[in-house]
């Protein structure tokens, strides 16, 4: 249950952060598919789907979360 916990409360600071960093639309939307695929399988699938999927939507939104990391603009 911690783990569904954890992975709701970083979706929704990463996908807060995509929204209000200064990308362009068109990246914004593609780093938001990537990170809420995953996240909609996980919390609003049928159980066999969420079973089936759990290590490969780990795996995803782990990459997508990496993504935004490669792809933040340095600290002023």
């Amino acid at each position: 249950m911690q783990r569904h916990k954890d992975f709701a409360v970083a979706y929704a600071a990463n996908a807060r952060g995509v929204v209000l960093s200064e990308r362009e639309e068109a990246t914004k939307r593609e780093l938001l598919v990537a990170l809420t695929v995953p996240v909609q399988r996980q919390f609003f699938a049928f159980w066999w789907t969420r079973a089936r999927h759990y290590t490969a939507d780990q795996r995803m939104f782990a990459e997508a979360v990496a993504r935004l990391a490669e792809e933040a603009p340095p600290a002023p």
